[in-house]
């Protein structure tokens, strides 16, 4: 099947179903500047050990966490919404789709004009104590480390000495997920009727149960990744390409 037979298949099931859920991993982001994490040659892990985003890694040692930070900042404060996010966007307010549950960290479809959008993995826009709870910027936190405080350490809370560390309120590896989104998210996955997977390979659990949820209660199932995933021979439809050239082509399929 070529390309442009598959986006005609994308766009036949997202007018039938009309309720669709949208599920995006890190691959939707790249064509945004921000680099995901486990393509080869280019994937972040290539450069970092994963474990500066683990909550061992992090308490061991904060400060590698904080230099990558330093570097990915300008980056991420620079990233505006793609094609692929906009789209989304108007697929939302047309009512071809409920929402957004996203394991990106990055607020793109927050930015891109998504409203239903439930962030598993938390967000990198905010920090916050892990002894106090206290919340901050990353703006201001990076703007700390700048100044060369790494780690950044909470001063005081309601006039109390705190000496707390700060951390991003991102969902690192080892940690639950916000219970909220996460509930939002299972009730989404049981009641759509069509699961669309961009960006994602699938293989960060708990999230990658989800697929598996809204299987299981009757829906479809599509995937739109360069990679293979783990569900591919159950996805009624798999796209190999880079999400931002199947969104365009599918703009212009649904004259939007």
């Amino acid at each position: 099947m070529t390309l442009e037979e598959q986006v005609l298949q994308l766009k036949d099931l997202i007018l039938k179903h009309k309720n669709a859920i949208v599920f995006t991993g890190a691959g939707i982001s790249t064509d945004s500047g921000i680099p995901d994490y486990r393509s080869p040659g280019s994937g972040a892990w290539d450069k970092y050990d994963s474990s500066i985003v683990s909550i061992p890694g992090f308490l061991r040692d904060p400060t590698q966490y904080y230099d990558y930070a330093l570097e990915m900042y300008p980056i991420r404060a620079s990233a505006m919404p793609n094609k692929s996010h906009l789209l989304l966007a108007k697929l939302e307010k047309k009512g071809l789709i409920k929402g957004v549950i996203t394991q990106n960290v990055d607020g793109l479809h927050l930015k891109a004009g998504s409203e239903n959008v439930h962030e598993l993995h938390g967000s990198i826009r905010t920090c916050s104590c892990l002894q106090c709870g206290q919340f901050f910027t990353t703006d201001e936190i990076i703007s700390r480390v700048k100044e060369g405080e790494n780690p950044p350490i909470c001063k005081t809370f309601e006039g109390e000495e705190c000496d707390g560390l700060i951390k991003p309120t991102a969902v690192f590896f080892g940690e639950g997920l916000p219970k909220t989104p996460w509930d939002s998210a299972v009730d989404k996955s049981k009641d759509t009727t069509l699961m669309i997977v961009i960006g994602s390979s699938l293989q960060v659990s708990p999230a990658n149960s989800l697929p598996d949820v809204a299987l299981k209660t009757g829906s479809e199932l599509v995937i739109i990744d360069l990679m293979s995933t783990p569900f591919d021979t159950r996805a009624i439809l798999k796209i190999e390409e880079r999400a931002v050239l199947v969104s365009e082509m599918l703009e212009k399929c649904l004259d939007l």
